[in-house]
């Protein structure tokens, strides 16, 4: 059964440059572009006006943005390979993290906010305590090397993966810090991971144009969902762990019905690559659920689902 999403709302020109990551919140959607700008944009609203603006001390720009709600904290990672963390509530510098030995990434918090890990460029993820406001490094992961390009926390706190430029992908229990799986299925760059909400499921993409997914526990290909014509840059499900939304370098976003296996939804608005996609945060509300995208082209793209009526 296929689905129907219409874009709402556009935000043209919402940073001067490729807007290269979004996260949302239950109150935000947080972008981020090649300056040194994050913005908050409401996401309750039908207008998404613009709530907040944090100059950052990212001179290079910031290529991902993570959020927590419970911390109440943004993560933005630079081009220069530094994670300056911010306040969700009035935009204040928390902390930067810095690594003489290598460059950050991408990162993500702990759903109880609190930890924060980031790959680095040396293959190395690297883990640290947010509770204390101090950012003290508390653990490290070891991979084969290869520069890590994505990575995701298990919604139960038990596993971290990674994804890596030379198509590793890694599941680590957060308890041992110790690698459980190293996943079979991909030989080109992996680009984006997401654990599925009650953590059993985990989503893979990137340059081979494929979404494959595993088994936590076991760490099996369940299956692969197979329809983008380029690189797969960004995966995230929704709250139900129904479907899976994807954004390619191919123009398009869709959604993908996980009992069906297969797409439900596709969505061309975007007139160049899509870099990164996002369900909006509606669980336990009226709204119909929806999503944001941002890319090359600037621009942010409010969707929801068309219902009856």
């Amino acid at each position: 059964m296929s689905k129907q999403y219409f874009a709402t709302s556009l935000t043209p020109e919402a940073h001067p440059a490729d807007i290269f990551s979004v996260e949302t919140t239950p109150e935000y959607a947080i972008t981020s572009s090649g300056n040194s700008i994050l913005k908050l944009w409401n996401a309750v609203s039908n207008d998404h006006e613009l709530v907040l603006t944090i100059k950052t001390t990212h001179k290079l720009g910031i290529h991902h943005v993570c959020a927590n709600k419970e911390s109440g904290l943004v993560a933005a990672v630079g081009f220069d390979g530094e994670i300056s963390v911010w306040s969700l509530q009035d935009g204040s510098c928390r902390g930067v993290i810095s690594d003489p030995k290598t460059a950050h990434w991408a990162a993500r918090f702990s759903a109880d906010g609190e930890f924060l890990a980031a790959t680095s460029l040396n293959g190395e993820i690297n883990v640290w305590n947010t509770a204390a406001g101090e950012f003290e490094k508390c653990g490290e992961l070891e991979t084969k090397g290869s520069s890590g390009l994505a990575i995701d926390y298990s919604s139960d706190g038990r596993f971290i993966a990674s994804g890596h430029e030379n198509g590793g992908l890694y599941i680590f229990s957060t308890e041992t810090a110790r690698m459980l799986h190293s996943l079979p299925g991909h030989i080109k760059a992996v680009r984006a991971v997401a654990f599925s909400p009650v953590s059993k499921l985990l989503a893979a993409g990137g340059d081979s144009n494929i979404i494959t997914v595993y088994d936590v526990t076991s760490g099996e290909q369940v299956f692969n969902l197979s329809g983008h014509s380029r690189w797969i840059m960004s995966l995230d499900w929704n709250f139900t762990g129904e479907y899976i939304l994807s954004g390619s370098f191919d123009k398009s976003l869709k959604v993908w019905s996980i009992e069906q296996t297969e797409c439900v939804a596709t969505q061309t608005e975007a007139d160049s690559a899509v870099w990164a996609v996002k369900w909006t945060k509606t669980a336990g509300t009226a709204r119909p659920q929806g999503f944001v995208s941002v890319g090359i082209d600037k621009t942010i793209r409010w969707y929801r689902e068309a219902t009856g009526g």
